[in-house]
Formats: C-alpha cells, structure tokens, sequence
C-alpha cells in the first residue's frame, strides 16, 4: 500500500501504475521490471533518471519526439484559443442589468442565456470527441474557432432577445472543443511527469480568462456600449484563426501500444526492454511484432504543409455513432462521477456566482453598474492566478516526490491530494461570500470571498483533469466529454433556479447550503484516494467500454501518413 492506497487482491499490474524512477539500490523487483526500466527511455539533464511515460516511438511524427518548444507554441495557440473562446460567456456578467432594461426581460431570462450556451457546448464537446477520434483534432479546433467568431459577429450585432439567445446557442457549440479536446491534447504530446504545470495553465488560460474579462468588459460597456466588447472579442479570435491555420500542427498519433506503458501491461514493459537492446523476445506477441515492424521501417518525417493539412486521413475505423455513445457509458465510472462532485459543483457555483451578481448589486444599497460590477471580478482573477501559480508547483512535485517515497511507483492517486489546499481555500470562501453579499459590507469583501471560490475552480479541474488523464489515458477524451455533459447540464440546469433560489431564501442560507454541500464532497474525495488504485483494477479487468464494443481503436498505421 502506498501511501493510503490500498492494493488491488488480484496483484496484477494496474494501468495507470507506472515506475517513474530507477531505482540504484535494487535490482529487481518481485514482477522484475528494475532491469527492465532502465533499458527504457530517459529524461535528461537533471531528469536523467526519470523514466518516460509513455515511451516515444522511433517515429519523427510522434508529438512526443517533437522539440520541447513546438509542443509547447502547439498547447499555447490553443490556450490562446480557449482563452478567447471562454471569454466569451461571462462577457455579459457585468451587463446583466443593462441587459434586462434593453430587452425588456428579467434576470432569471437573462440567466437562461448563458445556460443554452452550457447546453449547447455539452452537446459540441460530445460531436467534437467523435470526430476527434477519426479525423484528428486540428479540424475540429478550426471550426470550433469559427462557430465562436460567428457567434461574437451575431451577438454585436442583435437586437432582439431571440437573436441574442441564438448568438449564444452558436458560441456554446464553438466552446465545446475547448472545455473537452485540449487536455487530452496534452496527453498526446507530453509525458506524465509534464502534464500537472501544463494542464494547470490550460486552467489558468480557459478559467483565468473568464474571470478577467468583465473587468474589462464592464469598462468597455460603459464608456463604449455592451457590443464593442464583442466586436473586439471577435477581433482577436479572427487574429487566432489565423494563427492557428499556420501553426497548428496535428499532433494525434497512433503510435503502436507497446509503447504506451501507462496503459500496457507489465509485459510490455519487459517487451520494449527487449527491444531496446536489440534482442528478441522469448515469447512472440502481437504487440511486438507491431513495434518491431515500426522500428524496422522508419517513417518519414512530415514536411510542414503536410502537418498543417486539414485532412491526415482516418485516426480510427469505429464509426462516429459508436464513438457518440462511448462517453455516456463512462457515466458509470466512479473517476467520472469523483470529477463531476469535485470539479463540475465547484465551476458551476463560480458560474453561478457570475449570474447573480447583478441580482445582488445592481440594486440598492449599492447600485453598482457595470464598471463597478467588472471591479468585483479583480479578486476572481488574482484567486484563478495564484491558483495556477500554487497548482502548477504542487501538481507534477507532488506526484515526482511521492513516487520517489512509493519505491519509484507513480499511482495517479497522488493528484487527488490536491483536494486539500482547495477545500481549504474554497470553503471559507463560499460561508463568507453569502454573509457578507446579504449584509452588504463593502464590496471588496465579497470580491475577495469570490476569489476563494475561484482559487479553488483552478486548483479543482488541475486535480480533475490531471488525475483522468494519468489514471484512463485510454479513454480520456470520452471521459472528459462525460464530465462535460453532466458538468454543462448540471450548470444548464442551475440557470432555471439559482436567481430565484437566492431571492427567496437570501444569499446567506444558500450560500452556507452550497458550502455544506461542498465539504462533504471534499470528504468524499478521500474514499477516492484509498481506493482508487481498487476500481482502476476493476474496470481494467471489466471494461465496460470493451464489454458494450465501443472501446476506440486506431489505425496503426495513419501515423505514417
């Protein structure tokens, strides 16, 4: 047991479980695998010890055998990318109010539009998954580029409440790529022991943003009307169409299974060990054989034009209707329902707090307007920075150092313990930011409350996030598109009651309420540290994907295309 976490009975490798380290002093363990890793592929520098996971292939077209800074320039252009896109929803938090005298309607009507947005996004995230799979994701970030202009061109340019909800409609479905295809973008281009700082900035990018923007927003809509802050939104995403066009580069490969340790068995880690020193294996596999292959018959290195292509052919022969279905079976997962409880409650109350905060402050005693009611969104922006800042140190340290004390064994359990700093952040800040919104003490007090809450919607999809990618890299895409349907629709949802909600029983009682609700789902996160590494073994031996026939496969060789 490492650390809390209990083992499986069976004793077989869990995928997931990965040796991060070599280890000096031993020189073999009871399955063998301390020789064995050593053979395999290494960090350098300061890293030289650290085994990477999963091992690149021999190919100049896997993303993992890119030069560090053309990962990095790819994950960037897609933060710039979500960043912008995530903008566009709390846009309107400062101009509720505005909103409601212009269109003649209500806050609750008002509310109502952000949540088809939720809507529809949940509903593009699940699209963009499939076609994901088979043609690859540099199309889909294309498109999705283009719904989110479109969209910010119609909502500057509406004039009728109807217009405005389609305007809505249509950035949720551009939005939906965003909030599903980039983490699994890391794990396609980067090893396990990269992903927690990078997956941190992702947050920071996409959420950060969101909390930035009606800071900006309010100013804008004051000294210059609501609209022009969608006109300059969509300035700036026609600026990242561009750039994305020519600096995109597709980065899903099929490389052969061998290869992806973190999911393989043990076995197949000796089989690469094997390989590396030029020998054959004892016991002839398929998985073998296919690595083999690859590293007898090098594949050319794609020129530029051809990895900016629209088209790279197919990524997997299962049919998008199948691939539409996996990701509601991976509801049953208790990784999917641990990330909903966790992250999903945590980023809807940050919504949520956004849609009623022309409710709380528009009118007396405070009157705030939009400018003002930006202003209370400078402590949600500096609690999602210092988030980031604390994440992107703790996540992938933790998880390094842990690994080191657990014999060099890395369980992805160990991102779990991020729950912590956020429980203890994001709890106070819930209790204190209903007290002090109905007894109306100065607004830098609710400001500061609602920096708590998004402090910990950074630190929540971090752990989140970085924990589905470690623990189901396989599945990961379909994960987090579950995680965004029930996530979305939940927050859909929210929208029908939270504004009346807050002025039936007051912000006090609903916010101490939703606090409650919060510890207790921080507790539930322990029995998901303890036995984790149980139900990781579970559904590795009964895959409910496999068992339905709608676990992906690839094309092994589109790589080489």
């Amino acid at each position: 047991m490492g650390y809390g976490i209990i083992e499986p009975r069976a004793g077989l490798h869990v995928p997931g479980t990965v040796r991060l380290f070599d280890d000096d002093e031993t020189e073999e363990d009871a399955g063998g695998n301390v020789n064995a890793s050593r053979l395999l592929k290494h960090g350098t520098g300061k890293e030289s010890d650290l085994v990477l996971v999963p091992q690149p292939s021999e190919s100049p077209n896997d993303p993992l055998n890119w030069p560090l800074w053309k990962r990095d320039l790819t994950l960037f252009i897609l933060c710039l990318a979500g960043s912008i896109a995530g903008v566009i929803g709390p846009a309107i938090a400062p101009i509720n109010g505005v909103l409601v005298k212009e269109f003649h309607t209500t806050y609750k009507e008002v509310a109502k539009w952000s949540g088809w947005q939720f809507w529809s996004a949940g509903v593009a995230g699940l699209i963009a998954c499939a076609f994901g799979r088979v043609y690859g994701k540099r199309p889909i970030y294309l498109f999705s580029i283009m719904l989110v202009l479109g969209g910010a061109i119609w909502n500057a340019l509406t004039t009728s409440k109807t217009g405005f909800l389609v305007s809505r409609t249509i950035q949720g479905f551009g939005l939906g790529a965003f909030e599903t295809i980039i983490p699994s973008s890391i794990g396609d281009m980067f090893y396990v022991h990269e992903r927690g700082k990078r997956v941190a900035a992702y947050n920071l990018a996409f959420l950060g943003s969101t909390y930035f923007m009606p800071i900006l927003g309010g100013y804008i809509s004051m000294r210059h009307g609501w609209r022009t802050q969608f006109i300059i939104i969509a300035a700036f995403m026609a600026a990242a169409l561009v750039l994305a066009f020519v600096a995109l580069p597709e980065h899903v490969y099929n490389r052969p299974a061998i290869f992806n340790t973190d999911t393989s068995s043990t076995e197949n880690v000796r089989e690469l060990a094997h390989l590396a020193e030029g020998t054959a294996s004892s016991e002839p596999k398929e998985d073998t054989t296919t690595a083999t292959t690859a590293a007898a018959a090098p594949e050319v290195k794609k020129t530029l034009i051809q990895e900016m292509a629209l088209y790279n052919g197919r990524f997997s022969s299962d049919s998008l209707w199948r691939l539409l279905l996996a990701p509601f079976v991976l509801l049953c997962y208790p990784a999917t329902l641990w990330a909903f409880l966790f992250q999903g409650t945590f980023v809807t109350w940050g919504i949520g707090v956004s849609i009623i905060l022309a409710q709380l402050f528009a009118g007396p005693p405070t009157h705030f307007g939009p400018e003002k009611l930006g202003y209370m969104y400078a402590f949600p922006f500096l609690g999602a920075l210092c988030s980031y800042l604390l994440a992107s140190q703790l996540s992938d340290r933790i998880a390094t150092t842990l690994a080191r004390r657990n014999g060099n064994i890395y369980e992805p359990e160990f991102r779990i313990l991020l729950v912590i700093p956020t429980a203890a952040v994001a709890l106070p800040g819930l209790f204190a930011f209903g007290w002090a919104s109905e007894h109306h003490v100065h607004w830098i007090v609710p400001s500061l409350c609602y920096g708590l809450i998004t402090f910990a919607v950074v630190m929540s999809c971090t752990a989140t996030f970085s924990y589905v990618l470690d623990a189901h890299r396989d599945v990961s895409l379909e994960m987090m598109v579950a995680l965004l349907l029930i996530k979305n629709f939940w927050a859909y949802g929210s929208t029908f009651f939270l504004n009346d909600w807050v002025q039936s029983a007051g912000a006090t009682k609903v916010f101490y309420i939703i606090g409650g609700v919060q510890g207790a789902i921080c507790l539930l996160s322990v029995g998901m540290y303890v036995f984790g590494k149980v139900q990781r073994d579970f559904f590795a031996r009964h895959n409910l994907l496999k068992m339905c026939g709608l676990y992906p496969t690839k094309i092994e060789d589109v790589g080489g295309h």
